[in-house]
């Protein structure tokens, strides 16, 4: 199963066998006893590399939970402790409001439960989300809405995007707080690669008013952003939460851009057909806590559901109180 999931992971033969350490033959033959055992195929071999089909995908998610639990079994084993152990991995959004999230989750995390061991990542939501479908991770917060075969998408708030420039972009002194399309569309933009749901966002807004963004850099990581902008390399478009960090934001100015779909949908995401362990819905409580107190109460959005799950010890849907 290991050596399946490596191949699916890697998508080829060669590359699994090397980080396996084992011949290509023997590894071969793994994959051909998995295929006879379920009687179907697996995987599709090409000159492209490899890659799963339908029943491999549904294999490589069950694969990917087993993974996790044996790995929270071996922890518990050894620790000998009676608290909560084992890895969780937790999705959020990059330039945005969930990446907010991180420090607070961790040191509650670290509190409450020392056991655990959290793995954050933030790469582009597209990315979480086939993460998140592929059983690699247990819960995201990201931007979409639309429901997604496996997925459960749990609506937390709308973000508004702002342009953030610096004031010297500006001949006159004080500009408008507010930019229409047509007027961003004029700007030198720093923006994420095309994956991205901001970058998505932003080549509609001025695709609505007949134009393209014109693009400088696709720049994704935020340190990097942030002194790019400082440097007058460009314009960015952000939350407001995240232009509040911006270092030496007397010097920038944030304008709120005009346009009714300059905005997308934050959602907390987990898995609509796997549990989540003893240990990711621990998590799971205590980033939907962290979210209720700092972005506020979502009663009417969230559904009552999970807002009871974040004072209960009910799971909410797609988990359950035993691994």
């Amino acid at each position: 199963m290991e050596a399946f999931i490596k191949v699916v992971d890697l998508g080829s033969m060669t590359s699994a066998a090397k980080v396996l350490n084992v011949a290509q033959p023997a590894l071969s033959q793994h994959i051909a006893s998995l295929e006879a055992d379920f009687k179907c195929k697996l995987l599709d071999r090409s000159a492209r590399g490899v890659k799963p089909t339908e029943a491999g995908r549904i294999l490589y998610r069950y694969a990917k939970s087993i993974q996790r639990q044996i790995e929270e079994a071996r922890r518990t084993i050894l620790d000998n402790k009676p608290e909560l152990t084992g890895n969780v991995t937790i999705g959020l959004a990059p330039l945005s409001s969930a990446a907010l999230l991180a420090i607070p989750l961790l040191t509650q995390i670290r509190e409450r439960y020392p056991g655990i061991v959290p793995h954050i990542y933030d790469s582009s939501g597209v990315m979480l989300s086939e993460m998140m479908l592929k059983g690699s991770m247990d819960m995201a917060v990201l931007y979409g809405e639309r429901p997604v075969t496996g997925l459960d998408y749990k609506p937390l708030m709308r973000e508004h995007f702002y342009l953030v420039a610096p004031r010297s972009t500006y001949l006159e002194e004080i500009p408008p707080e507010d930019i229409s399309a047509a007027e961003v569309a004029q700007f030198d933009l720093l923006l994420p690669y095309r994956e991205s749901f901001l970058r998505q966002t932003i080549e509609r807004v001025c695709a609505e008013v007949g134009l393209r963004p014109r693009i400088v850099a696709e720049i994704h990581s935020q340190s990097i952003l942030f002194s790019a902008i400082a440097a007058g390399v460009g314009a960015a478009v952000l939350p407001m939460s995240i232009a509040r960090e911006l270092p030496n934001l007397d010097q920038l100015c944030i304008r709120r851009i005009n346009a009714r779909s300059a905005s997308q949908q934050m959602s907390l995401c987990i898995s609509d057909n796997a549990a989540l362990s003893d240990a990711a819905f621990a998590v799971y409580k205590i980033l939907l806590d962290i979210i209720i107190k700092s972005w506020g109460p979502f009663d009417s959005q969230l559904g009552p559901a999970a807002v009871a799950a974040a004072g209960s010890t009910s799971p909410p849907d797609g988990a359950k109180d035993e691994p």
